[in-house]
């Protein structure tokens, strides 16, 4: 059975790091990379740090529009899957990539399967919401992270017999590479930085960046906190820009540095005393290594981290951030009972989504 895979930003690289190798020993296996991330460091150096091998198709879209964007890789994915004629192809998440995918695959007959299905912010303003909900009305066969996820397909009028829950690779593709990051990464020395004395900070979504008040108060609130613990915040470059173009600035104390290699960030999530973050991976990631996760947005996918208390949900209102901040930095407990809260970590997920694929598909 022949099976194509696409993907294209780095949490999809990250996420599928276990599931690739697998999917290479089962199947004819044929994976497609995007480019929707381009820039070496968020792309090419998690392939080398993860011993991935290369794609098979590398379509090289780039960044644009939102339309343009999607339209460039559907012309692409058409091709490769015309030339190619999968029995299956299988999409992930929440980006452009998978919803050019599932719409090509779907238009084909080719029998889709949406990995990470079921997961809703409830924001239709946020175009990743749009696409996970595209994608999963489109799929056949629809993977669920945990049962929340699930419950949201169903409220959806999906048929139960479609869904299946079998686990998150984030968490999966963490513990599995986290020793290998503590061994080869010196990033805690390059930044003469120690365990629990420092904050990592990111800040990305077009919500959060596109939005001048918004980002401003995201700002003022870092520097703020600045003042009270070492603060390391990988720029990305998009927010990098914006920064620039709306003058906006970073206290000097705070350590910015470019965007890192997946085995740095792992290290740095790893030790730092909590990370404040609008990325939906690291939510996850953070969570894997007992790290809370103070997220930067009004609305989170993963509603199960939040609902154990494992995660906190801050917002983007200045004032709320660093009040709820502070209060973690004067009272160190409250840190202490989120790193001790159980969490369910299924380390072979990559294994079940295969018998899954075998179950459902070969008879």
């Amino acid at each position: 059975m022949k099976i194509a895979t696409i993907l294209g930003t780095r949490p999809e690289i990250t996420k599928l790091s276990p599931l690739i190798p697998l999917l290479d020993t089962e199947f004819e296996h044929i994976l497609i990379h995007t480019g929707q991330h381009y820039d070496y460091e968020m792309d090419k150096v998690f392939f080398e740090e993860l011993n991935l091998r290369n794609p098979d198709y590398m379509l090289n879209v780039g960044s644009n529009t939102q339309a343009k964007q999607t339209a460039e890789m559907m012309i692409g994915i058409e091709k490769v899957l015309l030339k190619e004629k999968p029995d299956i192809f299988i999409v992930f998440a929440d980006t452009n990539t998978p919803l050019a995918g599932g719409l090509v695959a779907t238009k084909l007959n080719i029998p889709l399967i949406h990995l990470e299905a079921g997961c809703r912010s409830f924001n239709r303003e946020m175009p990743e919401e749009i696409n996970r909900i595209v994608c999963d009305h489109c799929a056949d066969y629809l993977l669920a992270p945990d049962n929340n996820a699930k419950e949201n397909l169903l409220k959806e009028g999906l048929s139960e017999n479609k869904i299946k829950v079998v686990g998150s690779t984030a968490i999966e593709a963490s513990l599995r590479n986290i020793m290998i990051s503590e061994q080869k990464s010196k990033i805690l020395e390059y930044l003469n930085i120690e365990k629990e004395k420092y904050v990592v900070v990111t800040i990305h979504r077009a919500e959060n960046t596109n939005n001048l008040t918004i980002l401003k108060d995201l700002i003022e609130s870092i520097n703020i906190i600045s003042e009270k613990i070492i603060v390391v915040f990988p720029l990305h470059p998009r927010t990098k820009k914006l920064l620039e173009k709306n003058d906006l600035t970073l206290h000097d104390t705070i350590k910015v540095i470019e965007p890192q290699s997946y085995l740095n960030m792992l290290k740095l999530l790893n030790n730092c005393l909590f990370v404040m973050s609008d990325s939906g991976g690291i939510q996850e990631e953070a969570a894997a290594f007992n790290t809370p996760c103070l997220i930067l947005r009004n609305e989170t996918e993963w509603t199960y981290l939040t609902d154990i208390g494992k995660n906190l949900l801050l917002g983007t209102n200045k004032d709320k951030i660093i009040e709820k901040t502070k209060s973690l930095l004067d009272n160190r407990e409250i840190i202490n009972h989120m790193n001790h809260i159980n969490l369910d970590l299924n380390i072979e997920v990559s294994k079940k989504i295969v018998e899954e694929i075998k179950n459902e598909f070969i008879k």
